[in-house]
């Protein structure tokens, strides 16, 4: 992958017509990497609205004015703070209620590869059977592509061309027996996390039957529970009475 040219990048990011957006597509890079190295470098972007200035044609100012304009103008004084212009922000979500914290609880990652909210809200969202979903959609692109090539390479004539054909295919064939060895992985693991929970299961259950049954034989023993209620193991003893 060939090095971006940060130059010609901070360039056209300090002369402000092209968005970020437009600027990583053009040159290969993400937008987030761009805002990175602009707040690192501390580049300076313009907003763009020289453009749309408008010229008038002014007439010659009389002595009266001229005089007029050579007062000096009163400033304010210096304890005085600036008038803060509110502007209605339109958005089209509600507001983060009050004690919603969860735009902090971005992680390390979240924060240093400026990433966006919707991109943290899925990846929180993802699960081992979407990692397993896209790693043979990724498998059978890489197929497709393999075929492809392998078309291409019998028509091929120039060595050259030949050799990037294979280089090509032979990348293509080792990332698919990397995905297939993560998917062999994934599998497993899922597997093994079903017969955890079962395990899991299993062991509460054979818990709670040995907690039945050591409670039926402190009753037969006649040792009081110190629970006063009624609880199932007095309903089982009013069965067993009754028979």
């Amino acid at each position: 992958m060939a090095k971006p040219d940060w130059e010609v990048i901070e360039t056209a990011y300090r002369a402000g017509i092209m968005s970020l957006r437009e600027i990583g597509t053009l040159y290969g890079v993400t937008e987030g990497a761009i805002r990175k190295k602009a707040k690192k470098l501390e580049w300076v972007r313009k907003n763009g609205t020289q453009k749309n200035t408008v010229r008038t044609t002014r007439k010659p100012a009389s002595s009266g004015a001229v005089q007029k304009h050579s007062q000096p103008e009163a400033k304010p004084p210096a304890d005085t703070k600036p008038e803060t212009v509110r502007k209605k922000v339109v958005t089209n979500h509600p507001p983060f209620q009050p004690g919603n914290q969860y735009a902090l609880k971005h992680g390390g990652y979240a924060r240093r590869l400026l990433l966006k909210d919707e991109v943290v809200e899925d990846a929180r969202a993802l699960t081992l059977e979407d990692e397993l979903f896209r790693l043979r959609a990724n498998n059978l692109m890489a197929a497709e592509n393999i075929g492809r090539w392998l078309t291409l390479l019998e028509d091929a004539e120039e060595e050259q061309q030949r050799k990037i054909l294979m280089d090509n295919i032979s990348a293509a064939e080792k990332a698919m027996m990397r995905n297939t060895v993560r998917i062999e992985s994934i599998v497993g693991t899922l597997a093994t996390v079903s017969k955890i929970h079962a395990d899991t299961d299993y062991r509460l259950a054979a818990t709670d039957k040995v907690s039945l049954e050591a409670d039926r034989l402190r009753r037969d023993a006649g040792i009081d529970d110190g629970n006063g209620e009624r609880d199932l193991n007095d309903f089982y003893a009013d069965i067993q009475t009754d028979a």
